[in-house]
């Protein structure tokens, strides 16, 4: 179906006038707190909305902190399907409430985005890609470590990688780095294949991943990882509030749904299992200590 421009915006306008109206005062910024949010999957049908809303609830609950986190970052697929412009022109809109905050946000690539269509609505975003990689990737600090976001999207399959030229920017960056750092991506380690690199850093505290739309931390390849819910598609609904400080990054789980493949038509149609997996998930907390 195809959907004009001026309706794409009256769609992404109403949401967030629905989600952010009356919550947007002046509020202090914390630069120990961040925000992970992914597989946003934004969708621009006027017929189909849980995407947008799942998004919009993530934002007002951001916007409800006090004090917000400074830095609000998004593991890919922002796009619901193939990367279309429309899509990005949707989230340019569900994000101004952000913006308006003053709060930071920063995004990496999953296998439903596409490079041309993103930049074309966020050409200012141009400005993290690495020449050398010809790839999106930011390092985003905070006082007491720092993010990186590495672009595993091959534009095409499902499954991701990080190229040679990116791996040793990633290795370099690391060698340079002074505080604990978090890496991650789209999908998950066993697929960018950066393990080696994070074990032999030695300062490496963990890697976040999105793709699975499921909370999960665990030890894999002797790295510690964090898979992250979705803002709104399917699976665990939600997002990850990350609070830090000298001795350890605690990342506590905000889940206010899960469903699949896509939400009940009534609150009262939620399936059993579906409410029980949200009571249960919501407040969990993976603990990362950033001292020796």
């Amino acid at each position: 179906m195809k959907i004009s421009w001026r309706k794409v915006m009256v769609i992404a306008w109403l949401a967030v006038g629905w989600g952010c109206g009356g919550i947007c005062a002046d509020v202090p910024l914390d630069n120990n707190l961040v925000a992970l949010f992914s597989d946003i999957h934004v969708n621009p049908d006027p017929n189909v909305r849980h995407q947008r809303d799942g998004l919009t609830r993530c934002v007002r609950e951001v916007l409800a902190c006090n004090p917000r986190p400074a830095n609000v970052l998004f593991y890919g697929d922002l796009s619901i399907d193939h990367g279309e412009t429309n899509d990005y022109r949707v989230l340019r809109a569900l994000v101004k409430p952000l913006e308006e905050a003053g709060i930071a946000w920063h995004v990496c690539f999953g296998n439903h985005d596409r490079r041309a269509a993103f930049f074309s609505v966020f050409p200012d975003r141009r400005s993290a890609v690495v020449a050398i990689t010809n790839r999106l990737v930011s390092v985003i600090p905070t006082p007491h470590a720092d993010f990186i976001l590495l672009d595993s999207c091959l534009e095409g399959p499902v499954y991701g990688a990080i190229d040679d030229a990116q791996r040793e920017w990633l290795r370099a960056t690391l060698a340079s780095s002074r505080k604990p750092v978090f890496v991650g991506a789209h999908h998950p380690i066993r697929e960018t294949k950066v393990a080696d690199l994070l074990v032999g850093c030695g300062h490496c505290a963990g890697y976040i991943y999105g793709h699975n739309h499921v909370w999960r931390p665990q030890r894999e390849q002797d790295v510690e990882t964090l898979g992250l819910p979705s803002t709104g598609h399917w699976g665990d609904i939600g997002y990850v509030l990350v609070s830090i400080d000298a001795d350890a990054a605690t990342f506590t789980l905000h889940q206010f749904d899960y469903y699949a493949p896509r939400p009940a038509a009534k609150p009262e149609d939620a399936k059993p299992e579906w409410q029980e997996r949200t009571r249960k998930n919501d407040g969990l907390q993976w603990r990362v200590p950033l001292r020796p």
